[in-house]
């Protein structure tokens, strides 16, 4: 069991994750208790707020105890034995019960770490639930991931592509994730590295996953990757476990608006990811499950992709952003002035924005033939459909190249 920070109840610090994680284990001793037992009524919700009936739920838990020396109940002695679930009987509880006595380090209403309330509420805690954790800039309880979860997500990154090196980060990430908050983190499908057709795929998908175009993503280049919080089993306020929730956290957050509960999660993983421990970088703000290998300040993706297509193809390229989009020019090959292609979806797609006169104009700046050279036949429309698809061939090229790309 994760142990408190600091005192909740009457008079404590009561910080709102203390206060969650203390709710639920009363909320789960009152579920789990043995049948017969007159005692009190604790929590049938939580909410990390210490108010009147948590104040009231420990006084009672408190009351259900050795401490009220009328009480007939007692907390168990290391010699009571528990029943299969976890709960000790009535008989056990009967015959370990002892004299109450006013050096008994508990307080009335108040839960300290390590005080004999927080013993008696871990050692009534049902097995099940004796893994409860919580953030510490949270109020969401859950329960710990499991060392099979965290090698099967250890297994599934050295399946994926990735460039090496980043791969141990990742791996590294993962690894510190589990041990500083016990929860096993997965790389989100499409993820990892993402060849060109899967960036415009998600691109053009309608759910918003991306603004980059294929060769505009960090992800194309096997150095960035997307964690998530699949199979995370967190506690719903009435009690149910969640058993099913997304890498995405749709079931904490259902309309992906990244709410406080959901953020706090996403800030713990990108700290874990940028310590020293794993030594990676955000990347966009508002791309909560996304690291990468480099500090991208600075770092212009047009003219990075640019420089690739120049570097892998038979073509000069350059870049320019006009909101929302990064536009491409390229001088045909031809090593003069260089023309208007189109975002990369277009040219990726065969569609680059390319015409007849654009193309006149570029042949006109470009070198001439040489002495005994053939003459230039007369460029035609058909001309321009053949370079659309030689331009997207080029694309082709830069993909089948990532590895060679740099974010300078």
């Amino acid at each position: 069991m994760q142990m408190i920070s600091a005192s909740v109840g009457e008079g404590g610090v009561n910080r709102k994750c203390d206060a969650a994680l203390v709710q639920v284990m009363l909320m789960k001793i009152q579920q789990y208790r043995s049948p017969g037992r007159s005692l009190s009524t604790y929590l049938t919700s939580y909410d990390g707020d210490c108010g009147p009936k948590t104040k009231a739920a420990i006084k009672a838990f408190q009351e259900d105890q050795t401490w009220n020396p009328n009480n007939p109940f007692a907390a168990p002695t290391p010699a009571a034995k528990s029943t299969p679930s976890g709960m000790f009987s009535l008989a056990d509880l009967t015959a370990a019960s002892r004299p109450w006595s006013p050096n008994l380090p508990y307080k009335p209403g108040l839960v300290e770490p390590g005080d004999a309330t927080w013993k008696a509420l871990v050692a009534q805690t049902p097995p099940e639930y004796q893994d409860l954790r919580v953030l510490p800039a949270g109020r969401i309880v859950y329960l710990q991931g499991t060392t099979n979860d965290l090698h099967a997500s250890i297994t599934a990154v050295n399946a994926l592509t990735f460039v090496d090196s980043f791969r141990q980060s990742v791996i590294n990430c993962i690894n510190a994730m589990y041990k500083a908050h016990e929860i096993a983190i997965w790389v989100c499908p499409d993820g990892a590295r993402r060849d060109f057709a899967t960036q415009d795929r998600l691109l053009n998908s309608g759910r918003k996953v991306t603004n980059a175009g294929p060769g505009e993503s960090n992800h194309n280049f096997g150095m960035a990757v997307d964690l998530g919080f699949e199979k995370l089993r967190w506690i719903h306020f009435d009690g149910r476990i969640e058993q099913n929730e997304t890498h995405w956290m749709h079931k904490l957050d259902p309309a992906q608006k990244i709410v406080k509960d959901s953020a706090v999660f996403w800030d713990a993983m990108r700290a874990v990811g940028t310590s020293p421990a794993a030594g990676l970088f955000r990347g966009p703000v508002d791309d909560h499950p996304h690291l990468q290998n480099w500090n991208d300040a600075g770092v212009d993706m047009g003219a990075r992709l640019a420089a690739l297509l120049t570097s892998a193809g038979t073509m000069k390229w350059s870049a320019h952003y006009i909101k929302p989009h990064y536009r491409y020019r390229t001088d045909l090959g031809w090593g003069g002035g260089e023309v208007e292609a189109g975002m990369a979806t277009e040219i990726w797609n065969g569609n680059a924005t390319l015409t007849l006169d654009a193309m006149k104009k570029a042949r006109e700046k470009a070198p001439k033939p040489k002495p005994g050279d053939p003459p230039l036949a007369p460029l035609t429309d058909a001309n321009v459909t053949s370079m659309k698809t030689e331009l997207q061939r080029q694309f082709t090229l830069a993909d089948d190249a990532w590895r060679t790309w740099t974010p300078r």
